[in-house]
């Protein structure tokens, strides 16, 4: 039988709140404060030298000599900087970086002995038992302004400025004023969850540097930072010095949650770190559970995630203004009249208002292949070539190809790619029957078209671009990268050639709408 938790237990606050009023909720959950000695394992800094030792050795160059002639240092210095790094495990003999190493030169901290101090470990009765991976130092009361069952009124500010908020109080049995204690936790789970906070407190660090520097992030920040205590992790200290100091205190510590740009909800770290997986996974179960709590997070997330979408049309009708004007100075006030060229016009020029964000290149390639399937649409539809005509030119492959080439070479294009040699009966027969062409039926039926007929629009195409076939086909091509290769480094540029691409087929889909 789980330990009975009761309801008058003092609320601690152990971090600061988030300045968005508006958007936060506040939970006050129950736990177990164990007044522990507990192991600090902490980190000193590398130096300057090791720092660079270390990277060249990570490099490659692991001789003394040679890394004492890069860095110009005495070769005895480098050797001793060497030695000093195998004896701390950072290297190994050969001279190659071990995990701690790597950690070490990606963090700037190695490990020091361990020293001792009293803190607190956190046991969660909602969790059955599971600690927190944090420890605190000490246990600050909240400003607690008023208290009622299942919520209390909070002052997080000070007194000249004071932030109210009321807190929701998740619930457990109570079975009287007193409380059975818990099962003290194992040693071994005091050790990882100190090995935790250690863990989680250094990536923060590391990562408000990159923030400060303006650096990308080297690593994620922490595969420590939400992780659960158990086994595992640094060489245990002495486990016969981790001492109860005193019974086990019930709490009540105060959490933030608040939503994201998207709506969805952030459970920031009670102790202060980061986010918290742990005090997620307890505000999902009070969502399960239904109340209030459940009531007031769904409350936050939707206004926050309604007022994300009005934002975001107001930005897309902003943004699709001043595209209207652009392709109007551009192309004719008559581009508004062809809903289908200026629709797939207006998200070219959108998708490539989003720069290098994830799926703005493949929006660019596929309104540009899009515009040009409906220009070859229409120029087949428009200047169609009979059935019977196309059986008499092309009644082998081989005529087929040649008969394509000779257009197309015809009209003034340099290449005919293999994307256009295509079944020209077929694609005769599919046109009289009013079905949807593909580009590369369409392309074809439309070259052999334009062969004999100079008022053609393909002329007018070929004259200012005459690598346009060998393009449409590199199109293609991009269509599919993007489509299942994620992000490229070259996309402004992508999105840039086929910006240019799109707006050559627009003056000419216009008169044929």
């Amino acid at each position: 039988m789980a330990p009975s938790f009761p309801r008058s237990a003092r609320i601690v606050q152990l971090c600061p709140a988030p300045p968005r009023r508006d958007e936060r909720i506040c939970v006050a959950f129950p736990a177990w404060a164990h007044r522990v000695t507990a192991p600090v394992l902490p980190h000193r800094g590398l130096d300057l030298f090791e720092r660079v030792v270390l990277g060249l050795c990570h490099a490659g160059v692991r001789e003394p000599d040679l890394i004492a002639a890069r860095i110009n240092l005495h070769v005895r210095l480098c050797a001793h900087i060497l030695d000093h790094a195998v004896h701390h495990g950072l290297l190994d003999r050969q001279g190659e970086l071990t995990e701690q190493g790597r950690r070490a030169l990606r963090t700037g901290g190695v490990a020091e002995e361990t020293s001792w101090s009293v803190r607190y470990v956190f046991q969660s009765p909602e969790a059955g038992g599971d600690l927190w991976p944090r420890t605190a130092e000490r246990l600050v009361d909240a400003h607690v302004t008023w208290r009622a069952p299942g919520r209390a009124g909070l002052q997080l500010g000070t007194t000249g400025h004071p932030d109210h908020v009321e807190a929701a109080i998740v619930d457990t049995a109570d079975a009287g004023t007193e409380a059975a204690a818990p099962v003290r936790p194992r040693p071994e789970q005091i050790i990882e969850v100190a090995r935790l906070d250690r863990d989680a407190r250094e990536a923060r660090r590391v990562r408000e540097f990159e923030r400060g520097q303006g650096l990308a992030p080297v690593a994620r920040p922490g595969e420590t930072a939400d992780a659960r205590p158990g086994p595992g992790g640094d060489r245990p200290p002495d486990l016969k010095r981790i001492a109860f100091i005193d019974a086990p205190e019930p709490v009540l510590v105060v959490g933030f949650a608040t939503a994201d740009g998207s709506g969805e909800l952030v459970a920031h770290d009670p102790f202060g770190v980061g986010s918290s997986a742990m005090f997620g996974e307890l505000l999902d179960r009070c969502l399960h559970d239904g109340g209030p709590l459940a009531e007031r997070i769904r409350g936050v997330t939707r206004t926050k995630a309604e007022r994300a979408e009005r934002t975001y049309r107001q930005a897309d009708a902003t943004a699709r203004a001043h595209v209207e004007s652009v392709l109007v100075a551009e192309f004719g006030a008559s581009v508004r009249s062809d809903e289908d060229a200026f629709d797939l016009m207006t998200e070219v020029d959108l998708a490539v208002m989003l720069g290098d964000q994830a799926g703005a290149l493949e929006r660019v390639v596929h309104a540009t292949h899009r515009l040009y399937e409906e220009l070859f649409r229409r120029l087949a539809r428009g200047f169609p070539v009979p059935v019977g005509s196309v059986r008499a030119l092309a009644s082998t492959r081989a005529l087929n190809r040649s008969v394509i080439e000779e257009a197309a070479h015809g009209i003034g294009f340099q290449a005919v790619p293999r994307l256009f040699d295509q079944d020209l009966c077929k694609a005769a027969r599919d046109l009289e029957a009013g079905k949807d062409m593909l580009l590369k039926d369409a392309g074809a039926l439309a070259l052999v078209a334009a062969h004999r007929n100079a008022e053609h629009p393909l002329h007018r195409l070929a004259a200012r671009r005459p690598d346009l076939l060998s393009a449409l086909a590199a199109l293609g091509t991009m269509r599919n990268r993007v489509s299942h290769g994620g992000r490229d480094p070259s996309a402004a540029q992508d999105a840039k050639w086929c910006r240019e691409l799109a707006a050559l087929a627009v003056p000419e889909l216009i008169p044929l709408h």
